[in-house]
């Protein structure tokens, strides 16, 4: 395929190299960068190399092989003008947040992506929406060219795969999903170890906030949509933060009778952000309304509007499409 020699191409006349992490990192942009970055410190043309965090970073993955040499987009090291660029995880260019000019300054650009609303805006784009995660596609990338995978990489892409698949529960889960992760764990990692990193080392605030979260919780059309709101308020009152929220809105899906769940969140700028989950109707169709994306059955936008009046014009969308779905007509 001609991006795929694009790819290397573009690698290997490159001096330096930036790689970009989506904003609201996590485990899938942290650990694809991770480890696309500790591969790319091979290549005997790259003389510098720099991997960008956007956003906090999220206690659990303080874990992560070289996470402690990401810079911030503030970093004073980082270059003006970079030979290359590459997103990873990013679904759209506002997805990079403030290391966007980074990406649009660059010679050359390379985007990784999985998701199936990804928009192609690299000069390269590689985007497989067959593909689990974006660990996935980096590791497709790393095996097709050579690259040695050692046991730092497999512990980073191991994490990419096990967060975005929820734990390897999620539909994205595929057949090749287990045999790549087979690879990974051949490399001599420890899966129960990078498991109780990501989903047994949650501090009390976030236990907190699940709490009230779920509590408050309101459904709708028969309990087949359940939602919740998160406040700049709630979180001060837990001490929590942003990525607290983690795992709210694959509880209320957990719900027997609720087909859509969403976690709506206020964000520092006031703006609503939210995540969709859904068992069989296409959320990115909605996401993508309120001009987000994701995969069909996991989504998310935002909506620059207060959590109140977010709310009252999304949930006649939502409430149409549950509508449509089970055939009711009204």
């Amino acid at each position: 395929m001609q991006y795929l020699s694009e790819f290397i191409q573009n690698i290997n006349t490159s001096k330096n190299v930036v790689i970009i992490s989506h904003i609201g990192p996590d485990g899938d942009t942290l650990g694809s960068t991770l480890a696309l970055c500790e591969a790319l410190k091979t290549v005997k043309s790259i003389e510098k190399i720099d991997c960008i965090i956007n956003g906090k970073l999220p206690d659990i993955y303080k874990f992560l092989p070289g996470i402690k040499e990401m810079k911030t987009p503030y970093d004073e090291s980082l270059y003006g003008k970079y030979d290359l660029a590459i997103s990873v995880d990013c679904a759209a260019l506002d997805r990079m947040g403030d290391a966007l000019p980074f990406f649009k300054k660059a010679s050359k650009t390379i985007n990784i992506d999985h998701h199936v609303t990804g928009q192609k805006f690299g000069d390269v784009n590689i985007i497989d929406p067959d593909a689990s995660s974006s660990g996935e596609v980096v590791f497709d990338l790393l095996k097709k060219f050579d690259f040695e995978i050692t046991k730092d990489i497999a512990v980073c892409l191991y994490t990419a795969i096990l967060t975005d698949t929820g734990g390897f529960r999620f539909s994205n889960t595929t057949s090749k999903t287990f045999e790549v992760a087979k690879y990974l764990v051949d490399k001599g990692i420890s899966p129960s170890l990078v498991y109780k990193k990501c989903y047994e080392s949650k501090p009390i605030a976030m236990f907190k906030l699940h709490n009230y979260a779920l509590d408050n919780t309101v459904f709708e059309e028969g309990e087949k949509i359940a939602y919740t709101m998160v406040s700049r308020g709630t979180l001060k009152k837990f001490g929590a933060d942003d990525d607290h929220i983690d795992g709210i809105v694959e509880a209320l899906k957990q719900i027997d009778s609720v087909e859509i769940a969403m976690v709506l969140k206020e964000t520092l700028k006031g703006d609503t952000k939210i995540s969709f989950r859904s068992k069989e109707i296409n959320v990115a169709k909605i996401a993508q309304f309120f001009g987000g994306g994701g995969h069909d059955l996991a989504a998310g936008c935002t909506i620059s509007k207060p959590l109140g009046e977010a709310l009252d014009e999304l949930l006649p969308i939502v409430k149409k499409q549950v509508r449509k779905h089970y055939g009711v007509h009204n």
